[in-house]
């Protein structure tokens, strides 16, 4: 498949879905791909490309190896190049290792740790490159940063993970060194305690636009140029009162954006912010519909943002988490 840069806006998204069916489960239940290879953002000045959309490794958390190696063919087919998992993914790390192992070398592959002590992010790290099958990682994280004092603060203590994961970045075993953050004040003080390379954080339409969720922190990313990777920007809202257990199950513990019009704006929002690159949902199913979204990236308009404003006066945000 030919790899096309993007080049400006192109036909709506709701007419391509319609015209092509390019919307994963089509009428026929058959699988429909669209045939647009994903664009590639710079991350930061690392030298580092990332395709717009990355994989998330939950989509192969307790998935078949069957399922696995056809959903990281088809991604690589669609032009994602850029991988993420986490030690803290059940088994997606080893669900994910035969499929990645062959490709290794082309790849953007990142993991991350929960741990904040030294020792326990060396027991995660030693772990993760036995599984993957790898003696380094382009990127790694500092993962589920929520609270300064039971995050940030022991995380950068003596004897806490970053004197290890530095260690390893100065052998060379970890290229890029992040964060993922799901709050301004944590957010804002890792940045402020290290020059980190890139960090994750939810950019989502409706805190964004509803609570004034992220603006300051992508604010204080650009002021000292970290490059930002979006979480949730496939995120509707909090699971309404009165929803059916059964829709919460699996990988959904929020209400996903599932109307093709909707996640056509949000993805494309999400994209216009300063970002390099989004994570689609952990659930299969809503990652390749996201995936069958990459015919249409084109700039979101004020139009469509008032839109989007409107939509979230009516939902309740995932963030600010109470």
């Amino acid at each position: 498949m030919k790899r096309r840069e993007f080049m400006g806006k192109v036909a709506a998204t709701a007419a391509l879905v319609a015209s092509r069916g390019a919307w994963s489960g089509d009428a026929g239940g058959h699988e429909v791909v669209a045939q647009t290879a994903l664009p590639k953002r710079p991350l930061g000045k690392s030298g580092l490309q990332l395709s717009v959309i990355g994989f998330s490794g939950i989509v192969a958390r307790d998935n078949t190896p069957e399922a696995v190696a056809r959903v990281v063919r088809d991604s690589l087919d669609a032009g994602v190049n850029y991988f993420d998992t986490a030690a803290s993914y059940g088994n997606s790390e080893e669900m994910l290792a035969p499929a990645l192992k062959p490709h290794r070398a082309h790849i953007v592959l990142s993991t991350k740790t929960r741990e904040r002590t030294q020792e326990g992010a060396r027991r995660e790290f030693e772990r993760s490159c036995a599984i993957l099958g790898t003696d380094y990682f382009d990127m790694y994280l500092v993962h589920g940063i929520q609270h300064v004092e039971k995050d940030v603060d022991p995380a950068f203590a003596a004897g806490g993970a970053m004197e290890f994961l530095l260690e390893r970045k100065k052998a060379g075993q970890i290229r890029l060194l992040g964060f993922s953050a799901h709050s301004n004040e944590a957010a804002l003080v890792a940045m402020d305690r290290h020059d980190f390379d890139f960090f994750y954080y939810p950019v989502s339409y409706a805190p964004w636009l509803k609570a004034d969720f992220g603006a300051s922190v992508l604010a204080k990313a650009r002021e000292k140029g970290v490059p930002c990777i979006a979480l949730k920007a496939l995120a509707r809202q909090k699971w309404p009162e009165g929803t059916p257990p059964e829709k919460r199950q699996g990988k959904r513990w929020y209400e996903p954006i599932e109307s093709p019009e909707e996640a056509s704006l949000a993805l494309r929002w999400a994209l216009s912010q300063a970002i390099v690159s989004v994570l689609p949902p952990g659930d299969e199913k809503l990652y390749r519909d996201a995936l069958a979204l990459r015919d249409d990236l084109a700039p979101i308009t004020e139009e469509e943002t008032q839109r989007l404003a409107t939509l979230a006066q009516g939902m309740n945000p995932l963030f600010p988490r109470g």
